[in-house]
């Protein structure tokens, strides 16, 4: 090979690593942005499944989740279980499933959508919600009052609708 030949070559090189990183990392990107936490996620505790999708029917966000199973539908009594918690006295008589505890999640990346809050029936609080797609069946929702520092992790798992 000439002196030519090879410097020719040689230019060809960057262009061809190029083109081989943007075959082999355009469909993972591309299926990275495809990931939504829509669809009914199991909660880590087991005791809940919650229903994530567009708060509003005409419009893909912001996202809400609403609880559509419990592990335990009937309080001790033998009656579906209220939302007895609630900070709001004329909200305590309303049924857990079917609540809305996720409110006004927004994308802020390929995998993630923050911004929200989500309420915990258990105890009536409602805290700043930040929710990452880690794959098709994992979602890691973080939990916090002020910063995302200062909250916790909850790994919920998506189940069939």
């Amino acid at each position: 090979m000439s002196d030519q030949g090879f410097v020719a070559t040689m230019k060809l090189v960057p262009f061809l690593i190029v083109m081989l990183l943007s075959v082999v990392h355009g469909p993972v990107s591309l299926s990275a942005q495809e990931l939504t936490p829509v669809g009914v996620w199991l909660h880590d505790n087991e005791r809940i499944r919650v229903k994530v999708a567009p708060c509003d029917e005409q419009r893909d966000e912001p996202l809400c989740g609403k609880i559509v199973w419990l592990k335990n539908p009937e309080d001790e009594e033998g009656k579906p279980r209220l939302d007895t918690e609630n900070p709001d006295q004329a909200q305590r008589d309303q049924l857990v499933i079917g609540t809305t505890v996720i409110h006004g999640l927004v994308r802020s990346g390929p995998r993630v959508w923050t911004d929200g809050t989500i309420y915990n029936p258990d105890d009536g609080e409602t805290y700043r919600a930040r929710v990452t797609v880690v794959d098709p069946n994992t979602l890691h929702v973080r939990i916090y009052v002020m910063l995302p520092l200062f909250g916790e992790t909850k790994v919920w798992t998506r189940v069939e609708d």
